[in-house]
């Protein structure tokens, strides 16, 4: 479980302000830099750009300087479990930049509300935005990892195509339909698909075709034809097929 100490949301410092604690805080501590900042670290001056985020170790030295206007948002925390470093992939004690900077600064914001109004189950909901900041955090950087040379703005659209499609498994998808979303030919949207997904769009839409038809079957109770033909499958041979695939029985077996 995180537990949380001081954080704040877009503080303001004096401008040219000086953090020197040379052996750390004594816990994590995760910044956003919202200004360029001068960042001591491993013998050297780091000059950062707007929006880089540092997650510093308990131990390790936090000095680091505004170039001028100095603007924050931070978190110190401690963990029950300091796997979560290994669990989410996350660097530390390195300067990264995320695509989407500000996205996770709206956790910050929802963390230090929580820390200072302190409902009931506080902190419990403080665990839940620290796991959400950081499962954000890993997507961010591995999906875009620095010199890839990928377009931010070309998997916000990936994104929305995928959303599309698969809230809308009932429609007739094809491989151009399916690509026609992103204004892409079919052989690079099926290349990115792959990148940002780890699926194709044919095997994820396969997949909530079957779900779909699992609930209609066991819950909703109609017959394998009128379920198959909501689920988005024009022929029934070959939903069964992929049904008993995918489920190890019949469409007709796993209704009884």
């Amino acid at each position: 479980m995180f537990h949380t100490g001081y954080c704040d949301y877009n503080r303001f410092n004096p401008d040219c302000d000086i953090i020197n604690r040379p052996e750390g805080s004594g816990d994590y501590l995760f910044l956003y830099f919202m200004t360029p900042m001068k960042v001591q670290m491993g013998g050297r001056t780091h000059m950062t750009r707007e929006g880089a985020y540092l997650l510093y170790t308990p131990g390790e030295p936090q000095i680091y300087e505004a170039v001028r206007q100095f603007k924050n948002s931070f978190v110190h925390f401690t963990c029950d479990d300091d796997g979560f470093l290994t669990a989410y992939d996350i660097p530390a004690n390195q300067i990264v930049y995320p695509p989407y900077p500000d996205a996770m600064n709206t956790f910050f914001k929802s963390i230090y509300v929580e820390s200072v109004t302190k409902q009931d189950y506080y902190q419990e909901q403080i665990d839940k935005l620290m796991h959400q900041l950081f499962i954000l955090f890993s997507r961010q950087l591995h999906t875009f990892p620095e010199g890839s040379g990928i377009q931010a703005g070309l998997f916000e659209e990936f994104k929305k195509a995928r959303i599309e499609i698969l809230t809308h498994i009932d429609r007739k998808w094809d491989a151009d339909s399916m690509a026609a979303l992103t204004n892409l030919g079919t052989s690079q949207f099926y290349s990115y698909y792959r990148l940002f997904f780890n699926r194709s769009p044919k095997s994820e839409l396969l997949d909530a075709r079957i779900e779909r038809s699992k609930y209609l079957l066991r819950v909703e109770k109609l017959p394998v034809a009128q379920a198959a033909a909501q689920a988005g499958f024009d022929s029934l041979p070959h939903f069964t097929r992929y049904f008993k695939k995918a489920c190890g029985v019949t469409p007709s077996e796993y209704r009884l």
